[in-house]
């Protein structure tokens, strides 16, 4: 598995499922039924993608589009924000702001289903009751290297603000992603 895969994964279950609440349980098959060292490759890739997205600008979006936005807020919207495919993540990073023009739905950017995707494949895979221990054991083994994470670092184009600081008090936050604000705001 590599990042194509892990993306072309995630494409072909957005295409195939009946709604975007579908995608993490779709998704989770389909990852369980890749061989181990693909689904915990999977697994390392996204936990990558996730982290390199924890960046403030985004979190801007997330609080506008979410009406407010936690901690674990954030952690769900990353996580929906990968599920929309890689051109709409890549696109997020490059100017947050952008996410103005995406079609959200019904419950706009809760992902936290699509946490648990790998983890849910795993166990799955592996015919055994959740066992987080294992889990990360087996993903420190088959971890994605330096060099597949500065291949997917390359492919990241962020905004030059995109770790702007911004206090929701002060109206920063609408300042930082406008077209989000007019949309929701």
């Amino acid at each position: 598995m590599d990042r194509h895969a892990f993306w072309t994964l995630i494409e072909q279950a957005r295409q195939d499922a009946l709604s975007p609440d579908a995608l993490p349980a779709l998704l989770t098959q389909r990852l369980a039924a890749q061989d181990a060292d693909a689904l915990l490759r999977w697994c390392g890739y996204f936990q990558i993608y996730h982290a390199l997205s924890y960046k403030s600008r985004l979190w801007a979006a997330a609080y506008i589009i979410t009406d407010g936005c936690s901690d674990d807020g954030f952690d769900y919207f990353r996580g929906w924000l990968i599920g929309q495919g890689q051109a709409c993540f890549l696109a997020a990073l490059r100017d947050p702001d952008s996410l103005a023009a995406h079609p959200l739905g019904a419950t706009p950017a809760e992902g936290e289903g699509m946490l648990a995707v790998g983890g849910a494949a795993w166990f799955q895979h592996q015919g055994m009751e959740p066992d987080h221990v294992a889990l990360g054991e087996a993903m420190r083994a088959h971890a994605p290297n330096e060099a597949d994470h500065a291949a997917l670092l390359a492919t990241i184009h962020y905004a030059a603000d995109i770790d702007a600081p911004w206090d929701d008090v002060d109206g920063d936050v609408e300042a930082l992603v406008p077209r989000l604000a007019a949309r929701f705001g």
